[in-house]
């Protein structure tokens, strides 16, 4: 259980960025229609994401080139973010409000993987941020 507090930090840093991304959204869906605000509003919020898992999450840099990582590693969770919101609204017929929710729901998981490997000190010469 020595991955708990980190998963925790993890949980409210990613719903804090959760809900600043999905009330972009919301205000984009104004204007633009479902498929363009998500990716608008997701790709604001890799800047405050990487931020958030280097200083307030992992409290580590990270591996060598750990921004390269942590956008690769979110145009991944983009693309299956997509296939999800798609299968949402036009296969389920679910409400667009609700698509970006459930793309959260199934990729959050994958993403900690992801992140916690980006993050670990395993392998890498130990420094501090």
């Amino acid at each position: 259980m020595k991955w708990l507090p980190t998963f925790s930090r993890y949980l409210v840093a990613g719903g804090t960025n959760t809900v600043l991304g999905y009330l972009i959204y919301l205000a984009l869906l104004q204007f633009i229609g479902y498929r363009a605000a998500y990716v608008i509003a997701f790709a604001l919020g890799i800047a405050v994401s990487y931020l958030l898992l280097r200083f307030a999450v992992f409290r580590y840099r990270g591996r060598p080139y750990s921004a390269v990582f942590v956008v690769i590693g979110h145009l991944f969770q983009l693309c299956l973010g997509l296939v999800v919101v798609e299968v949402w609204v036009t296969l389920i017929k679910g409400p667009e409000a609700l698509a970006a929710l459930v793309a959260v729901a199934v990729c959050t998981p994958l993403m900690f993987l992801i992140h916690k490997w980006i993050f670990s000190r395993r392998g890498v010469a130990k420094e501090p941020c």
